[in-house]
């Protein structure tokens, strides 16, 4: 039984074999086929359009740029010109490159004229070739790095992912990506400056009418998540997926920008790893896949380490399929604790379960983005190791419903979220730090105001958004995919018009920041409510001082229940210091 077991399992092997070598030999014919190279790379080819696209360094634009170019025999073309430049005159000189700028490759083949469109980019490229669908399929990717480096033929299983934008009739897909070796299994790969990992995302920011909101808020949430409370132990954790904006090429076709990125995963997180050898669970991870009352930390039910799922927690860490029964022990106390507990209790007992300041920034955070699918799900909660300390930290994942954009956009429905708009956060947990006499409401609006000075200053976001839209502009991405994607019904049949959505989320923050500096996360010493401290402020506590009247509600500035000269020390010493 032992020998014919062996026997199966080498037959399955030299099979899987087989059909990844028709993987590569497939390619390679492909690749053989490929009509113009340039410096020894491949242009990537979109067969809908008659462009090739080819990226090269960014310090290229606006000089020239003289290549080597040639074209396969394969092609059969003969009678070649590239940018008004007979083929025979190698090297050829593309003169004063930019985004917008076209470079007309001609021939004759069997008697017909060829046309091509060349254009340069300096984004990285990645082309995925085949057909992709729900389930993985083996296939190869091919990474263009405007350093010159070019990654080509990786083997990788690649297919659709997503929730809403993963239906039937959606376009503009999002990917996952496993590289793997040629027995298949997994092999891991640095892109990008990025981490070294098997499992890579490609986000397209499908619903999105700017691309980059997700890309944007995840680097300002990486940026301004405070360490979580194991980082001296793990200081590579990271509480979100960095990402590089890309170009993308699949199953022949241009798709467009792309927001090539991380996995949310035991590597990001640092978790302890289980112990194999004591069969002892340290670091868990679960995602909140879907939203329900457990979701919400409003309710409890119990738990069966015999399933992956506590209620609609899906536990990621370890992985359940290869270490079961798993633990949901701590993952419930906590919900436990927050559904059942007053104000009271919360005081006195949260940071016995959670990350108290990462959960002060996310809340701040969301709080900001108006995230609406953010409160409940696309939330990664963890635990460093549980045998030590079992309070869960938590990484921001799929922020692009945010920055003036709600679900209700999906379908255009007046989908916009007015910046003086009150989230309402659906998880009991971060309501707690609305309550006025919840010890963390004083620490939110203390946080809201150190990060209103930096990271959530009108001038850092609006330079953030710049700086991340200018180069697609400059590129000529931004063009290509406002050409490729403006009417599709991925948007409604809505124009793309991605600076036209810069400028609106810019304008968006600057009304949304002066909202949230008014209503809720006004600063004590902001006695007017006029989104500011000044004399002003001041002259009013002053007054009621002397004479008795005034706004009184808002003039206990030190909150210690009574109107007092302390209050207007506090004042003075509050505007001297800034």
């Amino acid at each position: 039984m032992e020998n014919y077991r062996c026997h199966i399992a080498r037959l399955a092997a030299s099979l899987r074999g087989m059909a990844l070598l028709v993987v590569v030999l497939w390619w390679y014919g492909f690749s053989v086929g490929a009509q113009v190279i340039i410096n020894g790379v491949r242009a990537f080819a979109d067969e809908g359009s008659n462009m090739l696209l080819y990226s090269v360094p960014q310090s290229t634009f606006g000089s020239d740029f003289t290549a080597r170019v040639q074209v396969d025999t394969a092609s059969n073309w003969h009678n070649i010109t590239v940018a008004g430049q007979p083929l025979t005159n190698n090297p050829i000189t593309f003169s004063d490159v930019s985004g917008d700028k076209v470079y007309i490759v001609r021939a004759m083949k069997d008697g017909n004229q060829v046309v091509k469109r060349l254009m340069f980019t300096f984004l990285p490229i990645i082309s995925i070739e085949g057909d992709m669908g729900y389930d993985f399929v083996d296939t190869h990717v091919t990474l263009m790095d405007p350093d010159g480096t070019t990654d080509e033929g990786m083997l990788a299983q690649v297919k659709w992912r997503g929730g809403y934008t993963n239906t039937e009739g959606r376009h503009k897909r999002n990917y996952s990506i496993k590289f793997i070796d040629e027995n298949g299994d997994k092999q891991n790969r640095k892109l990008l400056g990025m981490r070294r990992d098997n499992h890579w995302k490609l986000d397209a920011g499908q619903v999105d009418l700017s691309r980059v909101r997700n890309r944007f808020a995840t680097d300002l949430w990486l940026d301004m998540a405070r360490e979580p409370y194991y980082y001296d132990q793990a200081p590579d954790v990271l509480l979100g997926a960095r990402g590089k904006m890309v170009e993308v090429f699949a199953g022949g076709r241009y798709m467009g920008l792309y927001s090539l990125m991380e996995s949310i995963d035991r590597k990001q997180l640092q978790v302890r790893k289980y112990d194999e050898d004591t069969h002892q669970i340290h670091g868990m991870i679960w995602n909140a896949a879907e939203w329900s009352k457990v979701a919400e930390f409003k309710q409890y039910v119990s738990y069966n380490n015999n399933s992956p799922n506590y209620s609609t927690f899906v536990v990621e860490y370890p992985d359940f399929e290869e270490v079961h029964p798993t633990h949901h022990e701590d993952l419930y106390n906590a919900v436990k604790f927050v559904a059942t507990s007053d104000v009271s209790s919360y005081n006195a007992h949260a940071h016995e379960y959670f990350d108290m300041p990462v959960l002060i920034d996310y809340a701040i955070f969301i709080q900001f983005l108006i995230a609406v699918d953010n409160g409940v799900n696309n939330i990664y909660w963890a635990i460093y190791d549980r045998e030590a300390d079992k309070r869960l930290t938590l990484a921001a994942w799929d922020l692009d419903w945010s920055l003036g954009t709600n679900r209700d956009s999906l379908d255009f429905r007046g989908g916009r979220a007015e910046p003086d708009h009150d989230l309402k956060f659906s998880s009991r947990e971060f309501n707690m730090f609305k309550e006025p006499d919840c010890i963390y409401h004083d620490d939110m609006i203390e946080r809201y105001w150190q990060l209103r000075g930096t990271l959530l200053s009108e001038r850092n976001l609006a330079n953030r958004l710049n700086t991340l839209v200018n180069p697609l502009v400059e590129s000529g991405a931004v063009a290509r995919e406002e050409t490729r994607w403006t009417g599709d019904s991925d948007i409604n049949g809505l124009p793309l018009d991605i600076v036209g959505e810069k400028d609106y989320i810019i304008d968006w923050i600057h009304k949304r920041l002066s909202h949230l500096d008014r209503t809720l996360m006004r600063h004590p010493c902001d006695v007017s409510c006029d989104g500011a401290v000044t004399a002003y402020d001041i002259m009013l506590v002053q007054h009621f001082l002397l004479y008795g009247d005034g706004y009184e509600s808002n003039l206990d500035v030190n909150g210690d229940g009574s109107i007092t000269s302390a209050d207007l020390i506090k004042l003075y010493q509050y505007i001297l210091g800034n």
